[in-house]
């Protein structure tokens, strides 16, 4: 289906593709604009190719929070896939090279095959998820009238899509995430993990989960501090099995409670005060 666009259209981009910010910073449902516009960077990202693999990690992470859960959970045993059968082989698993940035690519791929690959993905997988969160938000975004216009400003928004509780989680997978790719010092440190582990993923995570990673010692040597890239290639796998599903399990869950909150630039109006739709 081809669309003409007009020179209003051409206009009101900033010549990425992207609306032009003018555009944005009055909307009365801003929570619709501020997942859109988070998910248009996540999209950004995927299509220039990430840095390392330990990039593709954090990203599947972002963006499992803000496509509000709606990847589909094979998505995440696919992208675990692609991290094993490599700790005694440096090269990249096939899909995972096209992830990459041709700088960080250590697998012969033809470079625009790899760049079809991730727009295929962002056509296909991101596509989707976008529309589902989408459908999903819709229900619950609250129309801010009447309010100071930074309430009604998508780009003065620092919650993802405006809520708080969801942005809370983020954090603390990002936080969760971080520290299992960097490595522990030691069991006990593994242990105040599972703390954090709880968190970030809602009470998702089965419950003999931290017993077994702090008790079993082949799980332990795989956390621990070890150099050496076959010691980072566990850390990573362990990640995209273990963490990633259930984080996404866990922003599914969540989505059940967290409410609408905006930003504003003054303390007349208080959240009590602000129409709940």
């Amino acid at each position: 289906m081809a669309t003409n666009a007009t020179d209003a259209d051409v206009d009101s981009r900033d010549g990425t593709g992207h609306a032009d910010p003018a555009d944005v910073t009055d909307s009365v449902r801003p929570a619709l604009i501020k997942l859109t516009e988070d998910l248009r960077d996540e999209r950004d990202r995927l299509l220039a190719g990430f840095a390392s693999r330990r990039a593709v990690l954090e990203w599947a992470q972002r963006l499992t929070v803000r496509t509000m859960g709606r990847l589909p959970q094979q998505w995440y045993v696919d992208l675990a896939d692609q991290f094993t059968g490599v700790s005694q082989d440096a090269r990249q698993r096939t899909f995972l090279a096209a992830l990459l940035s041709d700088a960080a690519r250590d697998r012969d791929l033809d470079p625009d095959a790899a760049a079809e690959y991730r727009e295929q993905l962002a056509g296909n997988l991101l596509r989707q998820a976008q529309h589902d969160a989408f459908r999903h938000l819709r229900v619950s975004a609250n129309e801010y009238t009447d309010v100071d216009e930074s309430a009604q400003n998508p780009l003065k928004q620092r919650y993802i899509a405006m809520r708080p509780a969801l942005n809370e989680l983020d954090r603390n997978q990002t936080r969760t995430i971080d520290a299992v790719l960097s490595g522990f010092d030691d069991r006990a440190a593994i242990l105040a993990w599972g703390d954090d582990l709880e968190l970030a993923t809602h009470g998702q995570i089965e419950g003999a989960f931290i017993r077994r990673c702090y008790a079993e010692d082949s799980t332990v040597a795989n956390l621990l501090c070890a150099d050496g890239t076959a010691a980072a290639r566990g850390r990573e796998l362990f990640a995209a099995t273990y963490l990633l599903p259930v984080f996404n399990q866990g922003v599914r869950d969540l989505l059940g409670f967290s409410a609408e909150s905006a930003d504003e630039e003054h303390d007349a109006i208080t959240r009590d005060e602000l129409p709940m739709g």
